[in-house]
């Protein structure tokens, strides 16, 4: 019986190795390049991005049509039920002056097909509105690259984020290993007379509390992944993992003074295509005032008949009718209309023109705030880096003299506090200099330079 249990534990420990060995093979470790380009190639928000500047592309070839001939062909039959009838003078066919006679003119069938041309010779309103179809394409193009920098930007954020929640984890595993060797110890004497049942009743809380926190940082982690698969497209179930954050790798070289051209910058560059766009409408409309010119021209085939039959005309014969002609439209008034578009779509321009200098002080701005805080938070990590080294040795030393009974319980679980602040703080500060670096990328507009 004894055998047969043993083997069965033996087959357990097997099967268990085995899925540790499939989850393990199974469970794909990402660094942050590896998650952005993922996400830029499967990202939902810029393959919608990438059918509006399709769309684009295509307005542009649309306008071209404009610049093109127009044909057009057109068949009609018409049957009428009563013969339009007109009144002439008698007199015309040789009856007595002064009397009418009712006349039917026409026949009750009639057949035509006519193919039907127009093409504009000068139409100034068709080359800006081409003109601006191009600048739209700009501007689509523009937007898929602001939505990359959104991406670059939130991929990166959440995968810091994990990494810091990974890191805090992890120091806060080390504080519970200690609680719960130091609450062991506690209870051994208490069984020896040496300790008291409050000692250890504060112990379990301070272990329990330990335990509830790992819980609270494991559920943030998760609904970090979830967002990090969410941004990369990759389904919910996906077995991933991001490295972990390297103590030491944040250093002064972070800190060189950054360089802005902020016309480079994506929203500065949309802000001058808007203007362009608005510039090129108010042109359009001004071309109210022009001519325009075009070459119109035509060829038909009539046929009439008396019968009932379609394909039956009189003297079995279709009569052609053509012409060719040119349309020049000269406008000479129209009430100002085009006066008053005109010199609204002018005041859009200023408008625009105002928020390209808006948005490059803003830009300006922002990267300033970003150095600032990255230089401030260069500091603060330094500090809490200290002060983290500092509250684990004075952890360890106070474990030490408790232990040799120099010290009450009280003073561990206050030491065990003040470490967990500032494994808090260390990770706080870790992450927060990680997301000054993104955030001074993104205000110099460097964000799809460096993805490392």
């Amino acid at each position: 019986m004894k055998i047969r249990n043993i083997k069965s534990a033996i087959g357990l420990v097997i099967i268990g190795v085995f899925n540790l060995n499939v989850h393990a093979q199974a469970q794909e470790t990402l660094t942050l390049k590896q998650c952005i380009d993922k996400g830029l190639q499967q990202s939902l928000q810029l393959t919608a991005d990438g059918y509006s500047l399709e769309k684009s592309k295509a307005g542009v070839k649309q306008q071209y049509s404009a610049l093109l001939p127009t044909i057009s062909g057109e068949g009609a039959y018409q049957y009428a039920f009563q013969v339009s009838t007109s009144v002439i003078p008698a007199g015309a066919f040789g009856g007595p002056p002064g009397t009418y006679s009712a006349v039917e003119f026409g026949v009750p069938q009639t057949k035509s097909a006519t193919v039907s041309l127009k093409q504009n010779i000068y139409n100034p309103a068709s080359m800006i509105a081409l003109k601006a179809a191009k600048v739209s394409v700009k501007l689509s193009q523009l937007q898929i690259t602001a939505s990359k920098e959104d991406l670059v930007y939130n991929i990166s954020a959440t995968y810091y984020n994990i990494q810091s929640v990974i890191k805090q984890t992890e120091l806060s595993r080390q504080t519970l290993a200690n609680t719960e060797a130091l609450l062991a110890s506690t209870q051994d004497q208490l069984k020896a007379g040496l300790a008291t049942q409050t000692d250890v009743d504060r112990l379990i809380v301070t272990r329990d509390n330990d335990k509830a926190n790992i819980q609270s940082q494991e559920n943030s982690k998760e609904k970090y992944y979830n967002m990090l698969k969410t941004l990369m497209n990759l389904p919910l179930s996906a077995d991933i993992a991001v490295l972990p954050f390297i103590d030491n790798e944040a250093d002064a070289t972070i800190l060189q003074i950054p360089s802005l051209d902020g016309t480079s910058k994506t929203n500065y560059l949309q802000a001058i295509e808007n203007i362009k766009t608005a510039k090129l409408e108010e042109r359009k409309i001004k071309t109210g005032y022009l001519p325009t010119l075009s070459l119109n021209g035509a060829y038909g085939l009539y046929g009439y008949s008396t019968s009932a039959n379609p394909f039956n005309t009189i003297n079995n014969k279709f009569y052609p009718n053509s012409y060719v002609g040119v349309k020049l439209s000269i406008p000479i008034f129209d009430g100002f209309n085009v006066k008053y578009q005109a010199k609204q779509k002018y005041y859009e321009v200023k408008r625009y023109e105002v928020q390209a200098r808006q948005t490059m002080q803003q830009n300006n701005k922002e990267m300033a705030d970003a150095y600032a805080d990255l230089k401030s938070n260069f500091i603060t990590y330094q500090n809490q880096q200290r002060n983290l080294l500092l509250a684990q040795k004075v952890m360890k030393d106070i474990n030490a003299q408790y232990k040799s009974g120099l010290v009450k319980v009280s003073d561990f679980i206050n030491t065990n506090s003040d470490l967990q602040t500032a494994q808090t703080n260390f990770v706080n500060a870790l992450i927060n200099i990680k997301q000054a670096e993104l955030d001074l990328r993104k205000a110099q507009g460097t964000l799809l330079n460096n993805q490392n």
